[in-house]
Order: structure tokens, then C-alpha cells, then sequence
């Protein structure tokens, strides 16, 4: 298992930051485009999202790479993240139902420093045959 750990300021234009920086930790382990795409869309809509008067300090987004799965953990976030996350929207189309739609499962943990969002994708290597 491979662990990385990114610090970016709460600042919408920093997500950019993450996202680059996951492309390049995929694309070291040969993670499929889609696996990679759905991996990165779920972490800027999560960023976007992010009410940045809630929280103060950075954003931590820690990534666990395996030859299966990707451990994605964000936080601490904002009380209107988690409150999104862990409430149904009904039939609009939701943080929870987005995040549902690219990774495997997404959930909300209680750490030091406040609340942080989990999101994890099975995955497959690039040119391999099982799926993501």
C-alpha cells in the first residue's frame, strides 16, 4: 500500500492543486482513465462544495493506493458538507448521490481536527481485465 498526503489552502482555486496531484499519483500506479476520472470528479465536486466559512485552516485530503482500491480521506470539512452527505435530497441530484455514482461508498468520520468525508474505489490497473 501506497500512502500520500496533500495539504492545500480551503480556497476554491487550490482544488485545482489536488487534482493535478491525483492525476499524477494514478498515473504512477496505472489506474484506468476511468477509474481516474471518477476519482477526480468526486474530489472537485467534494472541494467545490466545501463551504470555506465553517472551517478554518487547510483542506487534507490523504490517498491509500492498493493494487484494488483507493482510500480517499478530505477533511475536516464544513457542517454544510457533512449535513448534504448525510441527508437524502430526495430526487435532485445531491453531493451523496454524486459521490455515490463515482466511488464504491462514500462516508462521513469523525477524526481530530472535526468531520472527514471517506471515499473509496475499487479499481483496476491499466490494461488489466477486471473492472473498476
Amino acid at each position: 500500500m501506497n500512502e500520500f498526503a496533500i495539504r492545500i489552502p480551503r480556497e476554491r482555486p487550490f482544488s485545482e492543486v489536488a487534482s493535478f496531484v491525483v492525476g499524477g499519483i494514478a498515473s504512477r500506479h496505472d489506474l484506468t482513465l476511468d477509474a481516474l476520472d471518477d476519482l477526480r470528479l468526486a474530489l472537485d465536486s467534494l472541494l467545490e462544495r466545501e463551504d470555506t466559512t465553517d472551517v478554518e485552516g487547510d483542506v487534507n485530503i490523504l490517498l491509500r493506493v492498493t493494487e484494488e482500491d483507493i482510500e480517499t480521506s478530505v477533511g475536516p470539512v464544513g457542517h454544510r458538507t457533512v449535513e448534504e452527505l448525510e441527508h437524502d435530497t430526495g430526487d435532485g441530484l445531491g453531493l451523496r448521490r454524486l459521490l455515490e455514482t463515482l466511488v464504491d461508498a462514500v462516508s462521513v468520520k469523525e477524526r481530530e481536527g472535526g468531520r472527514w468525508v471517506e471515499l473509496h474505489k475499487r479499481h483496476a490497473l491499466a490494461g488489466s481485465e477486471a473492472g473498476a
